[in-house]
């Protein structure tokens, strides 16, 4: 059943306007509609158009969330108040690489653990978060940006990788 949800998702839900449109709120119900039947999702958040959610598994979106165009979600744990700019990308698995007597094709994936946003944090346009990373509460990413450290609370953080630039006062 969850199959034929995420057919109906990547065929008709994701590809309906913003909510910003004219009658998008009522497109955005139906498409955060549409992802609650597949993963949790809390009250009061928008989904933009062509977010991708892979198979819908380990991935769980909070409250009052905001998760813009072409946003991609693997393995992750997003709190409330939480503001994903466009083409964001969370990564939710890496590839093995140990052996070099196999293919990396051929050695299947890493175990990571699931990457967690806490509340009110901001991810601007671009940014990379890698597997397992922890991003705490009030955390600021600047566009661009690629986050392979956890983050401190009420940081602001930019660059590739992400470096501390300042703390939230």
């Amino acid at each position: 059943m969850k199959k034929i949800k995420l057919l109906f998702y990547y065929l008709f839900f994701s590809k309906l306007p913003n909510s910003w449109w004219p009658g998008g709120k009522l497109f955005n119900r139906l498409r955060v509609s549409c992802v609650k039947s597949i993963l949790p999702v809390g009250k009061n958040t928008k989904i933009q158009r062509s977010v991708y959610i892979g198979s819908g598994n380990n991935v769980v979106i909070g409250s009052n969330c905001q998760v813009n165009e072409l946003v991609r979600l693997d393995n992750v744990n997003i709190g409330n108040n939480v503001m994903i700019a466009r083409e964001c990308i969370i990564l939710g698995k890496m590839h093995e690489s140990a052996d070099i007597h196999t293919p990396m094709n051929e050695q299947g994936v890493k175990d990571v653990q699931q990457t967690c946003i806490e509340d009110d944090v901001w991810l601007g346009l671009r940014v990379v978060v890698m597997p397992g990373i922890h991003i705490r509460k009030g955390t600021i990413i600047a566009a661009g940006a690629v986050v392979t450290k956890d983050t401190e609370a009420y940081g602001v953080y930019g660059g590739v990788p992400a470096k501390l630039i300042k703390q939230r006062q």
